[in-house]
């Protein structure tokens, strides 16, 4: 005798013609999600990207100046870091703010390393102890002794000093960072929060 099983389980197949899909309120309602988290995330990245750009820049400079004055102590002879335009030469920096920067000897003017601003949004530009140092009649030229001491050009006169690279026009805090120079050969790099104009920094006390 054949044994008969009934199989009552439902078809799970969907009738023909159904779809699944958002309705108008759903999609409403992803939409305003979406354009809050835009709006909050938008903006701290874009502050993000550019508090970057101020901190590269500034540790971009900051390795050249530690680059001349560990070469000065190691040769025991002085060298330069001066600003630069083609990479090769030091030039007196422009009033729009430097454009590059380079590390020579004062005997050897080959340039032993050199680099350019990462970006057209910041403004570098220093101090008039920065701007007056001086080797011939070019300016922005910052001397480092035998002994690691920092020096205005060819003088041998102490140099104290600020290197300041900032943002300007943006909404972002702070928008600078503020390389600081010591005659005894520290240099440290400081935040500060200026006008949107950035302002020349003024030599510190």
């Amino acid at each position: 005798m054949a044994l008969v099983v009934a199989d009552n389980r439902q078809n799970q197949h969907l009738p023909i013609g159904w779809q699944y899909g958002f309705t108008l309120i759903e999609l409403m309602v992803t939409v305003a999600v979406l354009a809050i988290v835009l709006t909050v995330a938008v903006p701290s990245f874009a502050s993000l990207v550019n508090s970057n750009r101020l901190t590269s820049q500034a540790n971009d400079i900051l390795a050249g100046l530690i680059l001349a004055r560990t070469e000065a102590i190691k040769q025991n002879q002085s060298m330069i870091f001066c600003h630069s335009a083609d990479g090769e030469t030091c030039s007196a920096a422009p009033s729009a703010g430097w454009q590059g920067w380079l590390v020579r000897g004062t005997i050897d003017a080959t340039p032993i390393a050199s680099s350019v601003m990462l970006s057209s949004n910041l403004t570098v530009q220093g101090s008039d102890s920065v701007v007056e140092a001086t080797i011939g009649s070019t300016g922005s030229s910052i001397r480092f002794s035998p002994q690691g001491l920092i020096r205005s050009g060819t003088a041998n006169n102490a140099l104290n000093g600020i290197i300041r690279i900032c943002l300007p026009d943006n909404p972002i805090t702070p928008n600078s960072r503020d390389i600081e120079l010591r005659s005894g050969g520290r240099t440290r790099v400081v935040s500060n929060d200026v006008a949107d104009s950035c302002p020349t920094p003024a030599n510190p006390v």
